[in-house]
């Protein structure tokens, strides 16, 4: 039987200390917890669910996009300058090199009707035809049947065509109600 000395026993007796604090310190550089408020982004996410968002994606004209349909979490910068109070969760609908519009209550990219993964089509409003160059992407709200939500996407002109060097992170899984948990991210 081998016996540990008071310094020994105070070593391994810190170590889940260490690992958690280890652990908390990733998680806050390589997550983003967010919110959802107000129901832009129904039926996909609701008002007060949470999500997490993958902070490392570094989306440029030089490295790579996000895909058709990715969600992402815009920096709050941008968010405020569209008039909204927080950040805002978006789905990417066209990216670099797509030409985009919204008329007679369709979304087209490169001419065709888009639709999402989940079957959302359609939009109000209008966006004249637009070719999406370097580090542009259009980003729209779900929640797309009423005008109102209009500002918390690229059909609002405050904010429109967003730099995708100013997406903060690619929303990865729904972890609030538990027992709504999914992944978001992956088709």
């Amino acid at each position: 039987m081998q016996f540990l000395t008071p310094g020994e026993q105070s070593r391994i007796k810190g170590r889940p200390y260490r690992l958690a604090i280890i652990l908390a310190i990733i998680f806050v550089i390589l997550i983003a917890p967010e919110i959802q408020n107000g129901n832009n982004m129904d039926p996909t996410i609701r008002d007060g669910q949470v999500v997490l968002g993958y902070k490392f994606v570094h989306y440029s004209a030089k490295r790579t996009a996000p895909e058709r349909d990715t969600l992402v979490i815009l920096d709050k910068d941008i968010s405020l300058e569209a008039g909204a109070e927080d950040n805002i969760i978006a789905r990417v609908i066209a990216v670099p090199g797509d030409t985009v519009e919204i008329a007679g209550g369709k979304v087209l990219v490169n001419g065709k009707e888009y639709v999402t993964r989940n079957d959302l089509s359609g939009a109000k409003g209008k966006f004249k035809k637009k070719k999406l160059k370097g580090n542009q992407v259009f980003v729209l709200s779900d929640n797309r049947s009423s005008g109102k939500f209009e500002k918390y996407d690229s059909r609002n002109p405050e904010l429109g065509t967003v730099d995708m060097r100013k997406i903060r992170a690619k929303i990865i899984v729904r972890i609030w109600p538990l027992k709504e948990i999914s992944l978001m991210g992956e088709k």
